[in-house]
This record gives structure tokens, sequence and C-alpha cells, in this order.
């Protein structure tokens, strides 16, 4: 009996003293690299308030001190390559796999064609879009279906830098198809998109998205930040269990008809 105490206080101590360690070794702040609102006139916003929303409960929940900073997306990517801060929402891709870990999911995110209801693109599978053009957001990266197909089957179009601008081209018939994430359902996040841009023309999203990915958190392989992995983890265990993500989406669909 005597031994097992033991065990048990020497296992505390040592867990203790590990904690100890990676909270020295830890900035007192931890970068949260996320792609910013290129269309903002304030530079260095992020692109939704649902963004800063999730990181604020995962902050709570993880005991971390996690620090939004929004940079245009190939510089974000290529900071947190370099072991500079975590990166939000980046898919996971063998590139990427051989310098990141990545978070359990945080949620999933819909990636939805746009088009016009003049020029409506229907998409049920993939050779739907054999010969089209779709916007996509400047070095953007998605699923492995659709990188293995792009500049094959259909072109990308990535100049445009604000989603505004993007419709437009949209309108113009530059291309065919805007490729927009979001976390919303097909009907409720085309009434968003036409309260938010109206337009002449009715926005349509596509009855089935391209792809659900899981919204997850790449973490540099290299010290110090790769030792936040398990302790955001656990947070992510936490508040799936407590639905409290879901809650945060419910009240925040609820409270904005854009």
């Amino acid at each position: 009996m005597m031994k097992k105490v033991f065990r048990q206080s020497a296992l505390c101590v040592y867990l203790l003293q590990a904690a100890s360690a990676m909270a020295a070794d830890l900035p007192a702040e931890i970068p949260v690299l996320i792609q910013e609102d290129p269309g903002s006139p304030n530079k260095g916003l992020p692109p939704s308030p649902i963004i800063p929303g999730i990181i604020s409960l995962l902050t709570a929940e993880s005991g971390l001190n996690l620090v939004i900073h929004p940079y245009p997306w190939r510089r974000a990517q290529l900071m947190a390559e370099n072991g500079e801060g975590l990166l939000y929402g980046a898919a996971i891709t063998p590139e990427r796999s051989r310098v990141f870990h990545f978070t359990k999911p945080l949620d999933t995110i819909n990636q939805w064609l746009v088009s016009s209801e003049q020029a409506p693109l229907v998409f049920r599978q993939w050779e739907d879009l054999r010969g089209k053009t779709i916007s996509i957001i400047s070095g953007g990266k998605y699923s492995a279906e659709f990188e293995e197909r792009r500049d094959k089957l259909f072109a990308v179009e990535q100049n445009a830098s604000t989603l505004a601008n993007r419709l437009k081209m949209l309108a113009a018939k530059r291309v065919d198809a805007v490729l927009v994430p979001s976390y919303l359902g097909a009907s409720q996040f085309e009434a968003r998109l036409n309260c938010m841009f109206p337009d002449s023309l009715k926005w349509v999203v596509a009855g089935k998205p391209i792809d659900a990915e899981p919204m997850m958190i790449a973490v540099p392989k290299s010290a110090p930040f790769n030792s936040t992995l398990p302790v955001l983890n656990d947070a992510i265990d936490r508040l799936v269990k407590s639905r409290g993500l879901q809650k945060f989406h419910e009240m925040k669909a609820a409270g904005s008809s854009c």
C-alpha cells in the first residue's frame, strides 16, 4: 500500500515538474496566426468575429494565453512554418504534415460554391466542375480531392483580395463560382451572403459543399509550441463534451441577420 502511495506521489511530482517546464519554455503570449480581413480599412482584423470567439473559448478552457495575430494568409502560413506561432484553420496536406502536428477538430467548416441566380452552378460530383473557373482566396489550400483536380479538371483564380471583389468577378462572369468557407448550412449561408452583399444579382449557394473540412490548429513540431498540443487537445475534448462550441455558434447565428 505504501509503495502504491509513493508511486502516485512521485507521478504527481513528475507531472507538476513537466507542466512547470512547459510553462517556462513557452512565451508569455502564444500567437495564433489567422487570415486577416484584406477588405477592411483597418488592416490586421480577423475575417470574422467567429474566430476570436472560438479562440477566446479555447483560451479560457486551456489556460494558455492564446493571442490572435491576423496576417495575409500566405504570410501567416510562412510564419507558422518558421515556428513563429500556431496556425488556425489550415487543412492537412502532405507538405504541412512534415512541419506541423494538428489538434483535434474544433469544428467542421463547409466549403461552399457560390454562383449567381443568373448562371447557377450545379454541383453534385467533381465532373460538374469540368472546364469551370473557381475563385479561391490567395494562397488557399483545400482538401486532397480538390488539390488533385485543380488546374486539371477545373481552373482556379486567386487574384482578388476580398470576397466583395470576388463576387464582382462572378457577376462579370470572369469566374463560374466563388469558393467560400462557412460554418453555416447552405440556406443560412445563402441568406447571409445576399444580406451582406446586396446586388442586382441574387447569390446562390450550391446545395452540396465540395468538402466539409475539420477546423483544426496546426502546431509547429519544433519547440516551444509543440508542447501546447496535448493541452489544446484536452481543452477541445472538454469543449466538445460541454457543447461549448455548439452553443457559441447557435448564439451567433441567432444574434445577427447578416
